[in-house]
């Protein structure tokens, strides 16, 4: 007995022993960390693919037989693509780290080559300079575009041909577009060279070899398509006409491919009915319907040139009563008209802001191309050769249904300008006959749900007023689908001040017999027609969020005579998991106290693969047999063993309205009991649920948990609600009762807590501060500060009013500053800095185009009028998030100074104390610069 109480001393020494000889992580060592990127399965599940990155250092692509363990390991390469027939596999190959960042800093892009590996011998080819490269549906052949040389004049590329069976390979040059077909029997193709004098559409028959020219001529071809089938092709020819600025085009269709096929042009010139003022637009989409009858493209307006327009007027104006008349009305005109410019004035640069604008002139500005080159969907009936035009300046929003029996057009006009939510009235077009209808009006679309044609097109799918409804094609009849099966398929959860959206809806079955639709924890399969409905999952009693999964996407709908895969999601434990659907019947794969994600099934075999992960696990790729056990395949970071590492754990709270809530709370890397230590708090929105989240630590990442536990942090993830017209004190209502949580436990110093948060997370962030002396340190990377000049401002990156988001989204308000103006005004922490006493952090890009940078500027004059300390850093030529290298990590490096200054009491760096000067400034980069 005594012999064993020394072995168990003995036992325990060496593992406090091998527990004391653990490292502590540096910056230094941030380099090494590693993620999985890239997984791919082979059609048979017998091989798998996967990248390994690494932060600064080579990436390499592995392939795993997942029966023998053959294993190859391929350095700089990417993008695994598996043959049909298991045989190959072809693969991106890059450049080595050193020489992608030598690039980054030249701003050149890395040349890419291709590499084809023979799963079967092991046979090894690389392909340099490629752009683009594919294999045929059945794996036989495969097409490789390479990158054109800088001094060729050819429009064109080379592509190479290869057959893989006896390795030949036909060269094929000036290559613009080629696919093959889903026979896998006929490669197409289009030649253009740079006299254009051999410009062609060609289809080489992978059968026998033998090419056929399907068009010739000067002109440019493009926009190659095959049919669904891949047994008709459509593509167009541009044509030119000397009275008009902008180019037309005609469009071509070969079909039935295996059936005495013939070549169909439409030339709009010729076409009955197609107006002068409109033509085909060859930068549009084509697309041919799967009976081969129709084929969709755009058209819109053009230009006439001066030349042209003259000659016309001076036609018109040869005949006398036309002159009279046309001279009558120039003559009013005059007297009418504002004064023009003399034709040597030049234009001035203005804008004009109309209180009428439907679009602001910002977001008028963001879509000008896309105004400027819109055009309309129209049909061609290449079996009756009637045409008809679908979208027009009232409906220009088209949405083709996958069986190309319908369309559907949105018209939002009578809506605009909208200042709270998008709405818009919805007509349904028979594509055959041209007849229109409208279906649905007043239809929401902010929650990113419009109208959908089932994939039958027996049915259009909506949401409205708290109902999904079912509008059917044939009949004309609408029916509610959910009303009478007892849930709530509205998100009553969402707390934005808007019309609240659907939890939404995973997909049709296949022959449109069911739509599947979300309750809050549920799915449920409902008939289109209202006759009954079914639920397939059981998550409420447990609180299992259940979700359907794609794991195919060859059809537009779900294959109801295979398993239907769903993720599961236990909204309070924070499980993860996967289930399927079978006959009707549910069961759960995989569900446990970790993070699963990225699940991929095998085209052809019941093989999965997915990855696991924890915030102490590093990534971990599975391969699983119809989830009958799993196999390990990778493991990343393995010198993380060698380091001291924190841990995970939730965090129940009830905020200050009663609400219970939950938090991620992440544990200092060196953690021992009955020690005391300092915490930074991060805040956004929910955030409990990245509590098994993996984080590698990154020089280049500010905010990030992992940089801070191992530098001896607790980093707590607490959730927020919100109540209307109140952001910034739900924030107060939520964040402080959860601090007050976890420094019950005792574990936290209460002097040595800060708080930080990015955008929304920094407006936070910048308010709490104002409400409360718990936190010593804060840190707000683009903060909202003033909520009344923030709402007059403009989210420049896409151009809208803030007011807009405002009042329907993040900020949470129901009505325009002026109606709520006490609540912006208590919500704001400009209004409130008075208060502030913890030292403040802010961070900005002075290109910020989600919140504009003047709003920090707006908290720097007030905190510096104030002589409170406060620190604001300016990144040149950054937006909403710093994009260059060198910004990271001087952002990263600093948010750290700030903290280990301010809450361990580190010797603060110069420029807390101090500042920089900008002649300092200049001096560092001008000596950076020789």
């Amino acid at each position: 007995m005594q012999r064993f109480y020394v072995m168990l001393l003995a036992l325990t020494a060496g593992i406090s022993a091998s527990a004391q000889q653990k490292k502590d992580l540096s910056p230094d060592d941030y380099a090494r960390w590693q993620n999985i990127a890239g997984t791919a399965l082979s059609h048979n599940g017998h091989w798998i693919g996967y990248q390994i990155t690494v932060q600064e250092d080579n990436d390499t692509l592995y392939l795993v037989n997942n029966g023998n363990g053959k294993r190859f390991a391929l350095e700089f390469a990417s993008a695994p693509e598996f043959s049909k027939d298991n045989q190959w596999v072809a693969y991106k190959i890059g450049v080595s780290y050193k020489e992608a960042e030598k690039l980054r800093e030249q701003k050149m892009p890395p040349k890419t080559n291709m590499g084809l590996l023979n799963l079967n011998t092991g046979r090894k080819e690389v392909i340099s300079d490629v752009d683009n490269f594919g294999f045929s549906k059945n794996g036989k052949f495969l097409a490789v575009q390479l990158t054109p040389p800088k001094e060729n004049k050819d429009k064109g590329s080379v592509v190479l041909l290869r057959n893989l069976a006896d390795s030949t390979t036909r060269t094929i040059g000036n290559v613009t577009a080629f696919e093959f077909n889903k026979k896998s029997d006929y490669l197409a193709y289009i030649v253009e060279s740079a006299n254009q004098a051999g410009n062609s559409v060609e289809l080489f028959n992978l059968g026998n070899y033998s090419l056929k020219v399907l068009a010739s001529d000067t002109c440019k071809f493009s926009k190659l398509t095959w049919s669904k089938e891949g047994d008709g092709l459509t593509f167009f020819k541009t044509v030119k006409n000397d009275k008009y600025e902008e180019e037309n085009a005609q469009v071509y269709l070969y079909a039935p491919l295996y059936k005495n096929p013939s070549l169909k042009i439409f030339d709009p010139s010729k076409q009955a009915g197609f107006p002068d003022s409109l033509r085909v637009n060859p930068a549009s989409s084509l697309r041919v319907s799967d009976d081969l009858s129709l084929v969709f493209f755009n058209i819109r307006n053009w230009t006439k040139k001066k030349d042209a327009a003259k000659k016309d007027t001076a036609k018109t104006a040869g005949k006398a009563d036309t002159a009279k008349a046309l001279a009558a009305k120039t003559d009013t005109a005059k007297k009418s008209a504002p004064a023009v410019a003399k034709k040597e004035d030049k234009p001035a640069a203005v804008d004009v802001w109309h209180w009428k604008d439907k679009e602001i002139q910002p977001r008028q500005k963001i879509t000008y191309m896309q105004d400027k080159e819109r055009s309309f969907q129209s049909v061609w009936n290449a079996a009756t050769g009637r045409y008809f035009q679908l979208a027009s300046d009232t409906t220009p929003s088209s949405m083709m249904g996958a069986n190309q029996h319908y369309t559907l057009l949105a018209n939002d006009a009578k809506y605009r300008p909208a200042f709270k939510e998008d709405y818009a009235d919805y007509y349904i077009v028979n594509v055959r006959n041209g007849d229109k209808k409208l279906f649905g009006e007043k239809i929401v679309l902010s929650y990113g749900y419009a109208p959908q044609i089932s994939p039958d097109g027996k049915y259009v799918l909506y949401y409205k007023d708290k109902h999904w409804f079912s509008y059917n094609t044939g009949t004309g009849a609408t029916v509610n689908l959910t009303q009478h099966i007892g849930e709530t398929f509205e998100n009553y959860k969402d707390d934005h001040p808007a019309v609240k959206p659907p939890f939404g809806m995973g997909g049709w079955t296949k022959g449109d017999k069911e739509v599947l639709l979300y309750d809050e924890f549920d799915v449920y399969a409902v008939k289109p027609d209202g006759k009954g409905a079914r639920k397939l999952t059981d998550g409420r009693e447990e609180e299992i969020v259940h979700r359907v999964t794609r794991v195919d996407y060859e059809e537009p709908y779900l294959d109801d005579s295979q398993p239907i895969f769903m993720n599961l999601y236990g909204d309070k434990t924070k499980y993860f998991g996967y289930g399927k659907v079978e006959k009707g019947k549910f069961s759960r794969l995989a569900y446990d106290n970790v993070m699963y994600t990225g699940l991929i099934k095998a085209k052809e075999a019941d093989v999965f693969s997915y990855v696991k992960m924890d915030y102490d696990q590093s990534p971990e790729l599975y391969v699983s047999k119809a989830f009958q056990g799993e196999d390990k395949v990778a493991s990343t970071n393995p010198q993380q063993k060698d380091y001291k590492w924190g841990r995970s754990e939730l965090v129940s709270f009830t905020n200050k309205k009663g609400k219970k809530m939950q938090g991620a709370l992440f544990y200092p890397a060196d953690y021992q009991p009955g020690k005391q230590y300092p915490m930074v708090v991060y805040i956004y929105e929910t955030l409990s649920n990245t509590v098994h989240f993996y984080t590698q630590p990154n020089r280049r990442s500010a905010y990030n948990t992992t940089n801070f536990t191992t530098g001896g942090y607790f980093i707590f993830r607490p959730d927020i609600v919100y109540d209307i017209n109140d952001p910034g004190m739900s924030a107060v209502d939520c964040v402080v009762p959860a601090v007050e949580e976890v420094l019950k436990t005792g574990m936290i110093d209460k002097n040595k807590v800060g708080l930080m948060g990015h955008s929304w997370g920094a407006y936070q962030t910048s308010f709490i501060i104002t409400q409360t002396d718990l936190f010593k340190a804060a840190c707000a990377g683009a903060p909202l500060t003033n909520l009344i000049s923030m709402s007059l401002s403009i989210y420049w990156n896409s151009g809208i009013p803030d007011q807009k988001i405002f009042e329907t989204s993040q900020g949470r308000f129901d009505g325009p500053w002026y109606e709520r103006m006490q609540e912006h005004m208590r919500n704001s922490p400009i209004y409130q800095a008075a208060n502030i006493k913890a030292p403040l952090l802010v961070a900005f890009g002075d290109k910020d185009g989600a919140v504009d940078w003047h709003q920090g500027i707006e908290m720097y004059g007030t905190m510096r009028r104030m002589e409170k300390p406060h620190v604001m850093l300016v990144y040149a030529d950054e937006n909403h998030g710093l994009a260059k290298k060198e910004n990271q990590i001087d952002y990263q490096q600093r948010q750290r100074e700030w903290f280990d200054h301010y809450l361990l009491g580190k010797p603060a760096a110069k420029w807390i104390t101090e500042g920089v000067s900008y002649v300092e400034k200049m001096k560092v980069q001008e000596k950076a610069a020789k």
